[in-house]
């Protein structure tokens, strides 16, 4: 499925759902994580974070460090932590 973009109306925080998650790399231990969603407002070059809400009830915030776009249109939001798919989520554009 390709992420649907919403860059046009440059919104700095959206809602969006996790619909893939891959481990990108793995160095010393410490994991790459890149999380696709299905719409962003994200665009390449961009940072920001992904604000979840855990099983027991804790928001959580996932720095967003880089974002991709592969060969076939998926947006990729590289991180360091994982989420699980089908978790919505806040996006939040900062830079």
């Amino acid at each position: 499925m390709v992420t649907q973009r919403i860059v046009l109306e440059r919104q700095l925080e959206f809602s969006a759902k996790v619909t893939d998650i891959r481990e990108a790399s793995r160095e010393n231990g410490q994991s790459v994580w890149q999380i696709a969603l299905d719409r962003t407002a994200f665009a390449s070059g961009d940072t920001g974070f992904l604000r979840a809400t855990a099983r027991s009830g804790a928001s959580i915030e996932i720095p967003v460090v880089q974002v991709e776009e592969d060969g076939s249109g998926e947006i990729w939001h590289v991180t360091a932590k994982p989420l699980l798919a089908d978790t919505w989520v806040t996006g939040v554009v900062t830079g």
